[in-house]
């Protein structure tokens, strides 16, 4: 059986071969997809954080040894959530759970290839209705911006 993924490679892989007019649709369509899912996993991730402070709350008032509990009674808060980069624990012991890590991947991810899908597609584009030196100055163009674009998302993402 094979993979939603595998198979949209093949697909575009043979529209490839087809000419540069159903490539251009194939990515241009691609980077729709992708970039609504960024969408739709933004908008998720904005719900889950929206009903955090009330998790907090519920969580302080049920659980005698939570930090969410500690930090309303006026504990010390512990020194090496906040001089170490230990971000995703603080929240996690606060009480977000593993789902908006996983969207936030996703919606990075997304994003991510969606971006690479609209430059790729405008580059097709390019060089199928421009002279090829207009299209070699604008494909640049794309490439700079889409690489600098992209580079800089997979560096947030890592957390540089």
């Amino acid at each position: 059986m094979q993979s939603p993924l595998s198979t949209a490679v093949v697909t575009a892989f043979l529209q490839i071969l087809k000419g540069p007019t159903e490539t251009l649709q194939t990515f241009l369509y691609t980077s729709i997809v992708f970039n609504l899912g960024a969408t739709t996993f933004a908008v998720l991730c904005l719900f889950i954080l929206s009903d955090f402070t009330t998790k907090v709350r519920f969580i302080a008032a049920t659980e005698e040894d939570s930090l969410s509990k500690k930090c309303l009674l006026g504990d010390t808060f512990l020194y090496e959530y906040i001089v170490e980069d230990r971000e995703w624990e603080l929240l996690r012991d606060f009480g977000l759970g593993w789902s908006w890590s996983i969207a936030k991947v996703a919606m990075n991810c997304c994003f991510l290839f969606g971006t690479i899908c609209t430059f790729v597609g405008l580059g097709i584009g390019v060089w199928d209705q421009c002279s090829i030196y207009a299209a070699g100055v604008v494909t640049t163009a794309l490439g700079l911006v889409g690489g600098v674009s992209g580079l800089v998302l997979l560096l947030l993402m890592i957390g540089v």
